[in-house]
């Protein structure tokens, strides 16, 4: 994998195209193309054409204007994708929702093991998972969504833990969003009298509002000195928040779609 602006992203060819930049994602509803590179990697007529009423679709990212979605397998290297290709005016990336691939090459490799920090990405069979800790996925499809215990305390000695679903999201570039349009995550940190303040970039330009955690666990795993981002304009029903890949810096992390478990260093 490459990191770049904060995400990670994989070179490799899609359907017979060689050097295909895909951005490495888990919380979009499908593919996501612009119209020029849907024309260069596809052949129209291979693919169904789903007949949608809606003209737009919506993600942790904001709303996408969708001129076309399209249906059908998409070869990305020795793996493959089989499920709605979004069309979408201005996108400048090609998204792709890597829980969702199935390894062509070898069957019996069907887990996905990501190492963010040595920058990893391949496929590997049970005899790779030492079992450490796991997080119980409660949803695959569309996005990868686990149910466990946020244990959170603030550098002022504030303190709680709240019991719900969070997404695993390959494009979050924070260790951990909170939603706080979700009435129990507003009673919670109302409860325990967190202190939220401004979140600012590497600029030191205001993005949002946080929490500045000195420790925090999602389950078993834990960080310490960090900031929790609070995402006022995220709403998903009965979900909690999103943990994103450097939560998961020190260690690996393995999707296993068949039993339906996050394998976590």
């Amino acid at each position: 994998m490459t990191y770049k602006d904060s995400h990670y992203y994989i070179n490799t060819t899609v359907n017979g195209h060689d050097s295909v930049w895909i951005y490495v994602e888990s919380g979009l509803p499908g593919i996501l193309i612009n119209e020029h590179n849907y024309n260069r990697l596809f052949i129209d007529s291979l693919y169904q054409t789903v007949d949608s009423g809606y003209s737009e679709i919506k993600s942790f990212y904001g709303s996408y204007p969708v001129s076309k979605i399209s249906c059908g397998k998409v070869n990305i290297g020795d793996l493959s994708y089989q499920g709605n290709i979004y069309v979408i005016d201005g996108y400048d990336k090609i998204g792709v929702p890597i829980h969702l691939l199935k390894n062509e090459k070898d069957s019996t490799a069907n887990m996905i093991r990501f190492h963010f920090s040595r920058r990893i990405l391949d496929f590997v069979g049970k005899d790779s998972v030492t079992p450490k800790n796991e997080y119980k996925m409660v949803e695959l499809s569309p996005m990868p969504v686990v149910e466990t215990t946020l244990f959170l305390a603030d550098t002022y000695g504030h303190r709680g833990s709240i019991k719900g679903k969070f997404v695993f999201d390959l494009g979050n570039s924070s260790p951990l969003f909170l939603f706080t349009r979700n009435s129990s995550l507003q009673s919670f940190i109302k409860r325990n009298d967190f202190k939220i303040f401004p979140a600012k970039d590497k600029s030191g330009n205001n993005v949002g509002n946080g929490i500045y955690a000195s420790y925090c666990n999602v389950g078993m795993k834990r960080i310490r000195n960090a900031s929790i981002g609070l995402a006022d304009k995220i709403y998903i029903s009965d979900i909690l928040g999103s943990m994103g890949p450097s939560l998961f810096l020190k260690g690996y992390v393995i999707v296993d779609a068949q039993k339906g478990i996050i394998y976590y260093e």
